[in-house]
């Protein structure tokens, strides 16, 4: 396999192919095995695309400021109503984007390379009764928070669309995900489009993967910083990387989603549903012994860098994002790295250094200590200038531990593999105090 990129913006470093290409195969030979054993038929992709139609819908719109929560997003498509506590837009946005994913499902059965009449078909579905619908626009814009500066004249949208189709028709036959993730960076990065332009690239992603036999993935708004993040860098150099890792890990999670409903049984069964509701409070102890840690490490930060020229700022991203997720997590099985939350130490005069704990799987080293029982974990990256990735992923440098869990149903203690290889169980406060000391310590080193 190769990654194909001539004649887009983009380039991959021969470590950075070899790693896509390594995740992308892994897909393709899951779509394989999922296909034979009848995991993956017309059916299921159908149902599965029905019981996520509502979320899409909602994330998307939420990514661009909508407050309907999934539920208010579903009442909102099929009953038409305005909710109370809410701007009458996000409703109408609701209806139009359920409009132009639908009309996407539709285009995916048509065997043709994506071009620029699809995409403005869908455009102007998802603006709905907004002017500039399915038109590219002739004035100038400027992407709020980015550095990147998208063509201003109509005709130059028109050249650069023009080469956009282009690749899509020369690269057919290039692996989904990979098309996914290109045509959806490249048509942010053109930015067409008054309004709309991220809706539409979204929408634009997951054509790609449903025209393949693929199911739709979700970015949820509790990942719109990395994912802006990783359309920056591809904006910026023609790093696509990280933004191909994210799709692939988000197509990875879909197909995980799509066992599930698969495997579920039709109907309510008690049982199942009593399950479902111890899982749905473990999940809730997880993610409120994250936030307080992180709240506990920002407050020993503060404590110990007194310093007024120096400041402490900690992004929460919310983790796990929902339940399936958490028990795909549970079941020992990777769904991708979700990020946790974020510390950055600004010094006057010096720089910024941040610190990205992120979630995963349990190592076999946890597994093994707890009993083989499969849940999320903590791990730590550093932001590096110098990595492809930017976020690049420590062990020996990770603030005191290179993992850290808690034990669900026992208590909250954390249990964590210190950077060392060494492993401890101790409390939140305790933990964060580490971790907070580290660093520090890592700071100071760096600017003896």
């Amino acid at each position: 396999m190769k990654l194909q990129l001539d004649g887009s913006p983009y380039v991959l470093s021969g470590d950075a192919q070899k790693q896509i290409i390594d995740s992308i195969t892994a897909i393709e030979k899951r779509v394989f095995l999922l296909r034979s054993a009848g995991t993956i038929t017309d059916e299921t992709l159908i149902r599965y695309y029905g019981s996520k139609r509502f979320e899409q819908v909602a994330e998307s719109n939420a990514i661009e400021g909508s407050t309907l929560s999934i539920g208010e997003t579903q009442l909102a498509v099929l009953k038409g109503i305005t909710l109370t506590g809410h701007d009458p837009a996000f409703v109408r946005d609701a209806l139009a984007l359920d409009t132009a994913l639908n009309r996407t499902a539709e285009l995916a059965k048509i065997d043709e390379a994506t071009d620029i009449g699809q995409i403005l078909e869908i455009h102007d579905l998802i603006l709905g009764d907004r002017p500039g619908g399915g038109r590219f626009r002739t004035e100038r814009v400027k992407i709020s928070g980015s550095n990147h500066t998208p063509p201003k004249t109509w005709q130059e949208i028109m050249d650069q669309m023009e080469m956009w189709e282009a690749w899509s028709k020369t690269n057919r036959d290039a692996p989904p995900p990979l098309r996914a993730a290109v045509l959806h960076a490249w048509l942010s990065h053109i930015h067409p489009f008054i309004d709309g332009n991220g809706r539409t690239a979204r929408a634009i992603s997951n054509l790609e993967l449903i025209r393949a036999g693929y199911p739709p993935l979700i970015i949820r708004k509790k990942e719109r910083d990395r994912y802006i993040d990783a359309l920056s860098q591809s904006d910026e150099a023609g790093d696509i990387a990280s933004f191909i890792d994210l799709i692939v890990e988000r197509t990875t999670g879909s197909f995980n989603g799509l066992e599930k409903a698969a495997s579920e049984k039709q109907g309510f069964d008690p049982v199942v549903a009593m399950i479902r509701r111890k899982q749905e409070l473990r999940l809730d102890v997880w993610r409120q012994s994250v936030s307080l840690l992180a709240s506990r490490i920002e407050l020993k930060l503060d404590e110990k860098l007194s310093d007024p020229s120096i400041q402490t700022f900690k992004t929460d991203f919310g983790g796990i994002a929902d339940l399936d997720d958490f028990l795909i997590l549970c079941d020992g099985k990777p769904i991708g790295n979700s990020w946790a939350f974020r510390l950055s130490i600004k010094i006057g005069g010096v720089g910024r250094y941040s610190f990205l704990c992120f979630i995963g799987h349990r190592s076999s080293a946890m597994h093994e200590h707890l009993g083989k029982i499969g849940g999320p974990t903590l791990y730590w990256s550093i932001y590096d200038d110098n990595y492809e990735r930017k976020w690049r992923q420590v062990a020996e440098e990770a603030p005191f531990f290179q993992e850290a869990t808690i034990e669900l149903d026992n208590g909250d203690n954390w249990i964590a593999i210190k950077a060392g290889g060494e492993l401890t169980k101790l409390s939140t406060v305790a933990l964060a105090d580490n971790v907070a000391a580290a660093i520090v310590s890592n700071i100071g080193s760096t600017m003896s």
